[in-house]
C-alpha cells in the first residue's frame, strides 16, 4: 500500500490489484530476475531494439535499404549508407492472398457505369459512387483485355481483371514498439465497396510496410565525408529523407511485382475460379508533407500542389472558375529528364542541393533532385501526380476546418462575456 500511495497519481486501486494476482503471486514469478540496477525506463528501450513478440510481422520480411549520400565534391564520389529496419510484406503475395481471402466473394471483377433517374423525371444522370464505377477503373479494365500475354502463356484464355490498389501511408506511434515511432504503408482493393472497406473489422485493409527513419548514426556518417556539412545540413538530410521514401517504394515494385504490373498473375479466387489479376494504382491518400515526398515536389514551393502546376500567387484565386480551368490545363508531369540533370550536378559535380545551378532547373516548378520510385519502375507514362487522393481528414477536418474553429473559439473568449458565449457554443 505504501507503493500504491507514493510517487505518481496514475497509479489506482486496481492496478494495484492486478500487480499482486498478475505478476507478483504468478507462479512463474520470481524477483531474482530482477538485476540490481533494474530500470523500467531501459528495459522498455531493450524491447523497442528487439523482435516483435506478438506475432505481428510473422507474414513480414526485414532488409534494409541503401540510399546514396552526396559528398559536396565532384572528386569524391558519393557513399551508400545503409538504413536498416525495413519491415515489409511483397506486394503481390498481399494481392494474391487478398483475392483469395472469403471476403474476396465480395469483389466486383468487372466494372460498370452507374446511371441513376430521379423519381418523377426523365433525365438519366450518372453516378459515381465507388472506384469500380469510375471511368479510371472502366479504362484500365479496357486496357487488360488487350495487354500482351508473356511468351509462356500466349494460349491464355483466362478472365482477366483489375485488381484496384488503393494506398496510404501516415507517419504514426506504434504500441507495439513502445516509444518507437514507424511510417506504415497499407492498402486496400477498389474491388470491394468503399461500405465494407470503412468497416474496421471487416479485414480489408493490408499492412505492406513500416519505413523506418534515418538513424542517428546518419549524422555522423554524412558529417564525416561531407565538406560543406555544416551550412547544408538541412538540405542533406531533406535529400535523404526524400531518397529512403522512395527506395523503400522501389523495393516493394520488385520485379515480380512488374511482371504482374505488365502480364498478370494467375490467382484461384476465393470461389474456386482462376483468374490473370492486373494491379493498377488508383489512388494514394496521404497528408500534405508525405504528398509532397510521393510527387517528388518542394513542400510548400512556387507551384504547391501535388497534382497541378498552379503558382502561388494565383492561390487567392481558389474557387473561381478560372481556377478549375487553369488546374485542369496545368496538370503536373514529372520532368524526369531536368531531375537525372540536377542529379548529375549534384552527384557529379559536387554541386549544392540547395545550390544556385540545381535552383536554375528545378525551383520553378518545384521539383527536387529526387527519382520518383513509381517512374523509375513503373514507367515513364505512369504520372504520380494523378493517384494523389484528396484527403479530407488532413487537408479539411484537421487543417482548414480545425483552424477556422480554433480561430472562432479564440474570438468568443475574446469578446465581451467571453466565457457565457463558450458556455452557449458547448450547449449547442
Amino acid at each position: 500500500m505504501r507503493w500504491l500511495n507514493t510517487g505518481g497519481r496514475s497509479k489506482s486501486e486496481s492496478e494495484a490489484t492486478r500487480l499482486v494476482q498478475e505478476v507478483i503471486k504468478a507462479e512463474d514469478f520470481n524477483p531474482d530476475d530482477f538485476s540490481d540496477n533494474f530500470s523500467a525506463q531501459a528495459e522498455n528501450r531493450r524491447l523497442d531494439r528487439s523482435k516483435d513478440p506478438s506475432g505481428f510481422f510473422d507474414n513480414f520480411k526485414e532488409a534494409s535499404v541503401t540510399i546514396d549520400v552526396p559528398s559536396g565534391d565532384k572528386t569524391i564520389p558519393a557513399q551508400p549508407f545503409d538504413v536498416p529496419g525495413l519491415m515489409y510484406r511483397d506486394i503481390l503475395s498481399v494481392i494474391k492472398t487478398a483475392f483469395q481471402e472469403p471476403l474476396a466473394d465480395k469483389f466486383h471483377f468487372s466494372p460498370y457505369k452507374l446511371y441513376h433517374q430521379p423519381p418523377g423525371s426523365e433525365e438519366v444522370v450518372r453516378a459515381y459512387s465507388e472506384l469500380y464505377n469510375s471511368d479510371a477503373f472502366i479504362e484500365e479494365h479496357d486496357k487488360v483485355q488487350r495487354a500482351p500475354l508473356d511468351s509462356q502463356d500466349l494460349g491464355c484464355k483466362l478472365e482477366r481483371v483489375v485488381a484496384g490498389i488503393m494506398t496510404w501511408s501516415d507517419g504514426t506511434h506504434l504500441a507495439n514498439f513502445g516509444t518507437a515511432k514507424l511510417w506504415p504503408i497499407y492498402m486496400m482493393f477498389g474491388n470491394l465497396s468503399k461500405y465494407i472497406r470503412s468497416m474496421p473489422n471487416s479485414g480489408a485493409c493490408h499492412h505492406v510496410a513500416y519505413i523506418p527513419s534515418l538513424p542517428d548514426t546518419f549524422n555522423d556518417f554524412a558529417s564525416a565525408f561531407h565538406r560543406n556539412w555544416k551550412t547544408q545540413k538541412g538540405d542533406i538530410l531533406t535529400h535523404c529523407r526524400r531518397e529512403l521514401m522512395h527506395a523503400v517504394w522501389k523495393l516493394l515494385l520488385d520485379d515480380d511485382f512488374l511482371h504482374a504490373y505488365k502480364y498478370g498473375v494467375v490467382v484461384k479466387c476465393s470461389d474456386g475460379i482462376e483468374r490473370r489479376i492486373y494491379p493498377r494504382f488508383f489512388t494514394y491518400s496521404a497528408d500534405y508533407p508525405e504528398k509532397v515526398l510521393l510527387a517528388t515536389i518542394r513542400d510548400k514551393g512556387l507551384c504547391p500542389c501535388p497534382r497541378c502546376m498552379v503558382k502561388k500567387s494565383s492561390l487567392d484565386r481558389l474557387g473561381l472558375i478560372r481556377d478549375m480551368r487553369a488546374r485542369l490545363d496545368n496538370f503536373r508531369e514529372y520532368l524526369k529528364d531536368k531531375v537525372i540533370r540536377a542529379r548529375k550536378l549534384i552527384y557529379k559535380d559536387g554541386q549544392p542541393i540547395g545550390g544556385t545551378y540545381v535552383n536554375n532547373l528545378l525551383k520553378e516548378t518545384s521539383s527536387i533532385p529526387t527519382l520518383n520510385a513509381f517512374v523509375t519502375r513503373l514507367g515513364d507514362r505512369f504520372n504520380p501526380s494523378r493517384m494523389l487522393a484528396v484527403d479530407l481528414l488532413h487537408e479539411f477536418e484537421l487543417g482548414v476546418w480545425k483552424a477556422l474553429f480554433t480561430h472562432l473559439v479564440r474570438m468568443l473568449y475574446a469578446s465581451p462575456n467571453g466565457t457565457e458565449r463558450i458556455a452557449e457554443l458547448d450547449r449547442r
